[in-house]
């Protein structure tokens, strides 16, 4: 019992340390950044970590509603806590949303123009003010509503498993959670494929007579979110998985790195996807926004990209050796994850500057670092008042309907 105290006492130092270290990054990078001259568009960077955080929080729910689904019995001891990140950043992300429509006027140029070069036809309706609003608002509040009552049927159960419930009421919980899974899927890609229009697609200005239109980059988008989201869920086993109570064996690194391993190839896929329809349709308005990521000054970014978000995970989780290592993972975790929020700049900021620097935007760096600490803040606390685990699912055995 007493290591037990000490061992939650020593996490409990850990992550007051994280957030402590965080902070002070967060406080004093705009001190320095507000000297620096700064190049590109205006708290760029800021949205683009936005964009990012918003991205793999969600796919804490979607994570959970996929495995559900698919009756993935290793992912019970993700759930949770993966549920509890995604409802964790709602108000960020909602909030985040209103700030960035009320102030940013460079990203959303088009509702400040007269810019008819780059509305035509049935796009000119599309790109409006109201538009804009209420079509990404609607679709976050839809989200995260729908994602909310998914995950209370979970805490429900779970405070009344110690008095009423009984297996068949747990039984019917589950039904019931894999009934709306298909539906947090689908709202967590009409949200994202909203996001996608129109936080990076419908900025690029017209080329060629034709406004950037890609039924592929959506996809593209979302699932370049729900790639580092899995992967960042390896940091569950990492931080729970050493208590004597931790439901996190080998084996559940094992699965979740085979599935980040496919994830990597399904990645590829979608990215590469994009140039299979440039090349064999010859759609010369389309070479222009992929063209501005690969050369000139940022093909740097777009290597580092591609060599976080596949080469390096793939030469590593092709050996068994870091599949069963949660460090090892962490890193590979690591390297998604950089690799994704690159890819989400690569998307903004090239739009509006030739030559931007990230090391120009340290205050909004500063800024970014604030919202992740205030994040894992939201995360911690919810931690506090709910159960890390969802007892009730791992107390049921493998269905025998099923």
């Amino acid at each position: 019992m007493n290591g037990r105290m000490q061992s939650n006492a020593h996490k409990h130092n850990t992550m007051k340390t994280i957030v402590s270290l965080l902070a002070l990054l967060g406080f004093t990078s705009p001190i320095y950044g507000s000297t620096a001259s700064v190049a590109g568009p205006d708290n760029g960077i800021l949205i683009v970590s936005f964009l990012f955080l918003m991205g793999v929080s969600q796919v804490g729910v979607v994570f959970c509603a996929i495995c559900r689904l698919v009756y993935a019995q290793w992912a019970k001891p993700f759930f949770r806590l993966a549920e509890l990140s995604t409802m964790a950043f709602a108000p960020f992300a909602i909030v985040g949303f209103l700030l960035i429509f009320t102030y940013e006027k460079e990203l959303f140029y088009w509702l400040h123009s007269s810019a008819d070069a780059h509305l035509s036809g049935i796009t000119a309706s599309w790109l409006t003010s109201e538009g804009l609003l209420y079509r990404n608002l609607y679709a976050l509040i839809g989200f995260y509503g729908l994602s909310w009552a998914y995950v209370w049927k979970g805490i429900k159960q779970d405070r009344t498993a110690t008095t009423e419930a009984n297996e068949a009421a747990h039984r019917k919980v589950e039904r019931q959670l894999y009934l709306m899974s298909p539906w947090i899927i689908a709202a967590f890609v009409l949200c994202n494929t909203f996001i996608a229009w129109d936080f990076a697609m419908m900025i690029v200005p017209a080329s060629h007579g034709h406004q950037w239109v890609s039924t592929v980059f959506p996809i593209h988008f979302w699932f370049g979110s729900v790639f580092a989201g899995t992967a960042a869920l390896i940091a569950f086993p990492a931080l729970l998985g050493r208590s004597a109570n931790s439901p996190f064996s080998e084996r559940n690194v094992r699965q979740l790195s085979t599935l980040v391993t496919g994830f990597t190839l399904l990645w590829l896929y979608f990215y590469w996807a994009q140039y299979f329809v440039v090349w064999f349709g010859n759609l010369p308005q389309e070479f222009e926004p992929l063209w501005r990521q690969m050369y000139g000054h940022y093909a740097g970014y777009y290597w580092t990209m591609i060599a976080g978000c596949f080469f390096i995970p793939l030469t590593a989780l092709i050996f068994a050796y870091f599949n069963r290592s949660t460090g090892w993972m962490c890193l590979v975790a690591l390297s998604i994850c950089i690799g994704a929020w690159v890819n989400k700049y690569l998307m903004v900021i090239p739009v509006f500057s030739e030559d931007a620097r990230i090391m120009d935007h340290l205050d909004q760096l500063g800024a970014s670092l604030l919202l992740l600490t205030a994040f894992v803040a939201v995360v911690y606390g919810l931690t506090k008042r709910y159960s890390v685990y969802s007892n009730w699912e791992l107390s049921l055995g493998p269905n025998p309907d099923r």
